[in-house]
């Protein structure tokens, strides 16, 4: 097993999308557009048929692969990470999840909380999302704690918004994200 090492693993925690509800799939429908305030187009392609749960998308020139579309775990335990998740995103307002981690020195905690629905507007036009709460805490002593909200559109599981916040310690490349428009024709 290859083992990332902990910085880069980091700046691999990208955001894109992910279901919000339990009965459509867990990916965007392949052929979704959704457009970012710097202009980037992000193309999404579907599931990725060899791995359950792993969204592909196309940034300009590159191809990412992400859990959910939300995320890729730190460690190497993909199964407990992809079970947390699905009962989060299956589950209704007020289920919680905690998702832990322990690499070289440093134990990773995630307790994630899905709120309710939110009307979020667009240029595109207002969407209905889903609001999720991310807590994340790194002990040891490159040690952090953030927070993040998402709001997930309903229908497509894109992610519209996501506000980082940065409480204490190390600070990670984060950027919030602020899509305007969402195209499902492609």
């Amino acid at each position: 097993m290859v083992r990332v090492p902990f910085a880069a693993s980091l700046m691999a925690l990208v955001l894109l999308a992910a279901p919000a509800h339990a009965d459509r799939d867990p990916c965007p429908p392949a052929g979704t557009v959704a457009v970012r305030d710097d202009g980037s187009r992000w193309v999404f392609l579907g599931q990725d048929a060899e791995d359950a749960g792993i969204c592909v998308v196309q940034i300009g020139q590159q191809t990412r692969k992400l859990l959910y579309g939300l995320w890729t775990p730190i460690g190497p335990d993909m199964d407990e990470a992809r079970a947390a998740l699905a009962r989060l995103l299956a589950g209704g307002p007020g289920t919680t999840v905690t998702i832990r981690e322990h690499v070289m020195t440093d134990s990773w905690q995630e307790v994630w909380e899905r709120g309710g629905d939110e009307m979020v507007p667009l240029a595109s036009g207002t969407r209905r999302a889903v609001r999720l709460e991310r807590r994340m805490r790194l002990h040891g002593p490159t040690g952090f704690t953030a927070h993040v909200t998402y709001w997930l559109d309903a229908e497509t599981g894109v992610v519209l918004r996501a506000r980082h916040q940065h409480i204490d310690g190390m600070r990670l490349p984060y950027r919030d994200v602020v899509m305007t428009r969402l195209d499902r024709r492609g």
